[in-house]
Parts: structure tokens; sequence; C-alpha cells
């Protein structure tokens, strides 16, 4: 897979790049977030030293964070440049040791909240920034251009219909952003395009 070229900045300090997998067959989108100086990365993908550039210097790597046990990706490269934890849940299986496991009692880390999305991919998971009205999920919901905002397809699911439950459970506390791993950012009025969708 080539490297990203472009970074975007879609709020302040909210930055997305994504690049055409041909493995996938699909459209792979990463996000990372600066939080008071502070980096934090999602699904990170290759992107090209120039741009990754430009995003260090935003503030300082914090920590590389995967919302389900398919998105391995890139995050090997992006731990060993920037000498970062990588974390994801605990129920998320990974062909690498070393990572550090968010576990179920935990609702609150480093300032996010975190969501358990099960039926959807091995450790399915959602952040959310409160204050931002954020929320950054991984595969449960993609927004890919011509296709629009669908639920993850019923085979890539453990149990789409407990997916759609823990999707209810999300959107029953209203948000504004939505992020996902494949495709557009939702920025007005997210958890209700959500629920219209379930």
């Amino acid at each position: 897979m080539q490297p990203a070229t472009a970074i975007d900045e879609v709020l302040p300090g909210v930055f997305r790049w994504e690049q055409y997998s041909p493995e996938h067959k699909v459209d792979l989108t990463s996000h990372a977030v600066v939080r008071e100086g502070r980096i934090f990365v999602f699904d990170p993908i290759p992107l090209v030293a120039e741009s990754m550039g430009h995003l260090a210097k935003s503030g300082a790597m914090a920590a590389i964070v995967l919302t389900n046990e398919n998105h391995e990706r890139d995050a090997i490269a992006w731990r060993d440049r920037f000498h970062v934890p990588i974390w994801a849940a605990t129920e998320a299986l990974f062909s690498w040791p070393d990572v550090n496991r968010f576990q179920r009692i935990e609702k609150d880390w480093e300032g996010w909240k975190l969501e358990w999305l099960d039926g959807g991919a091995g450790g399915e998971l959602a952040l959310r920034w409160k204050q931002q009205s954020l929320v950054i999920c991984g595969d449960a919901i993609v927004n890919l251009p011509g296709r629009g905002l669908e639920l993850l397809p019923e085979k890539y699911c453990r149990n789409q219909t407990q997916l759609k439950q823990s999707l209810r459970a999300l959107v029953a506390r209203p948000f504004e952003r939505l992020l996902m791993a494949h495709g557009r950012p939702i920025l007005e009025a997210a958890s209700q395009r959500v629920g219209q969708l379930l």
C-alpha cells in the first residue's frame, strides 16, 4: 500500500488522512487528535514523511489507538518512529505482543470515554471526547464515497444484531461529530444520523 500524501485538518486539532488499499479494496482512513499539546493517533496507515512531520509539529505524540483487531495497519512503524505505546481493547487479537490493553472496567482514559461496540469486529471500540462532542470508531459505521453512511456488513460482524444494540447505546447520548476508519467524517448531527440508519 502506498503512503497517503495529504493530511487534512477537518476540525481544529483534528486531522485525517486516507488511501485506497488494493488488498482490502476500500479506502482506509486514519485520524489524529491534538489535545492539550498531546497527539493521539487512531488506526494509522502509512503517511509520507512531509505530512507526518507536519502532524508531529502539532504537539507531542502520546499514543496510538487501534479501534479493533483488524487495524494493525502501520501501527508498528508509527510506534517505532515516535516511541509511543499502542492501545487496544483487551479482546482484540494481534499478531504481535506489546499492546497496552483497555479493560472493560475502565470508562475513562486520558480524557476519552471508552465505549465497547460488541458485535462488530473483535475488540471494536468507540472513544468519545465529550467537550468537542466527538466520537471516533472503527468499522461499526462506514461512510464511503458514493455509498453514504452504512452499518458494517453482516459478514464482517461477530453479531450484527448485537452491534446494532451497542450503537443504540452509543447514540443514546447525542454527539455532533463522528470519525470512522473508512470514509468521510460526519461533522453535524452525527448521532441523529446514525440513529436514523439503525
